[in-house]
């Protein structure tokens, strides 16, 4: 009997029969899709995207609106009349006099921080890998936690019946069967 062992009835109460019980094999059910839904929310691409705009005099942080969640490379354009820029990204640091000139950044591995005091017009291009799919993620914690609750409770219940029917059949057999 590798996989129960036998009530007072001879009757076998094994894991078939508990993955079976209905709450319990939705529970195991739901937590298996969360599992593939997780692995799923995983999923990345690499990606390039080009940003450009002009900046206003203070402190910008560049590329906010990226759906990309770690660069690879990068490049950054500057070209102003006449401004004062540093830029900082990661643990670089770079500071730049404008004259009616363009500067470009590269090898840039992390979103750039630019502080300037007069308007710059630039162009962020960065490549890196995204997650177009980490929403994903969400729908598969709370698939999880419904199937962890579906699986505890629905295997309470199954072995609640099955001590009421070994108490039921350990009553019957001690009293000579069922009074009349």
């Amino acid at each position: 009997m590798p996989l129960g062992r036998k009530n007072l009835k001879g009757q076998k109460m094994g894991l078939k029969k508990g993955i079976t019980y209905p709450p319990l094999f939705v529970g195991l059910l739901l937590l298996l899709t969360s599992l593939i839904l997780a692995y799923f929310s995983m999923y990345s691409t690499f990606t390039k995207e080009k940003f450009e705009g002009t900046l206003e005099p203070g402190e910008s942080l560049l590329g906010q609106a990226s759906s990309i969640v770690q660069i690879v490379d990068g490049n950054l354009t500057l070209f102003s009349e006449d401004a004062k820029v540093t830029v900082s990204w990661g643990r670089k640091y770079e500071s730049l006099e404008l004259k009616n000139n363009s500067v470009t950044l590269t090898n840039i591995t992390d979103f750039p921080r630019v502080i300037t005091d007069s308007q710059v017009t630039y162009t962020l291009e960065i490549s890196g890998y995204s997650c177009p799919y980490s929403w994903i993620s969400l729908i598969a914690f709370v698939t999880m936690i419904t199937g962890s609750m579906l699986s505890l409770l629905g295997f309470a219940s199954y072995l609640q019946g099955e001590i009421e029917k070994v108490k039921k059949e350990k009553k019957k057999d001690t009293t000579g069967g069922d009074d009349v």
